[in-house]
């Protein structure tokens, strides 16, 4: 499955040290946009910029563009998306394929046009199931997420519950 990834949960699966495993199982999209959100972060130089241009010249995932240069500003002014939420969602409408995004107004977005929506939580539980990675390495994944993210409780809990229930 083709998955579209935004810049935020790009950075996030970065921080839980799991955006390395997940591009290595599934054929992940960035947009040139959001891409150039993430990589603005090497001037400050964030290890999670760092480490998601190193995956982008290993060539872990793609960079794609847009087609559709109205809906991206339809996006923007009716979401108030910024350019990466925008784009990652244009390209998925535009190539009928999931989206992952953590970013609040570009999950109701995705909802509303009705794109199959993955988060990064659900992530770190399929690479967990698919024995990509161990119990602790997932508890882990989440905690990062849980601390950088803006994830409400429940989400990790659950989360955390599905692991435990293994």
């Amino acid at each position: 499955m083709q998955i579209a990834m935004d810049a935020c949960s790009a950075i996030l699966l970065s921080k839980a040290s799991s955006i390395d495993i997940f591009t290595k199982k599934h054929n992940i999209v960035i947009t040139t946009l959001a891409y150039d959100e993430i990589i603005k972060g090497k001037e400050k130089k964030f290890d999670d910029a760092l480490l998601i241009e190193k995956l982008f010249n290993e060539r872990a995932f793609r960079k794609v563009e847009i087609k559709n240069k109205e809906l991206f500003r339809k996006f923007q002014y009716d979401f108030g998306l910024g350019d990466g939420e925008s784009s990652t969602i244009v390209f998925a409408i535009e190539n009928k394929i999931a989206v992952l995004t953590d970013n609040k107004q570009a999950r109701k977005a995705s909802k509303i046009y009705g794109l199959k929506l993955i988060g990064s939580p659900e992530i770190v539980v399929s690479l967990f199931k698919a024995k990509a990675v161990n119990k602790d390495k997932a508890f882990y994944a989440l905690e990062k997420l849980r601390k950088a993210g803006w994830f409400q409780d429940y989400i990790i809990e659950m989360a955390m519950e599905e692991i435990k229930n293994g």
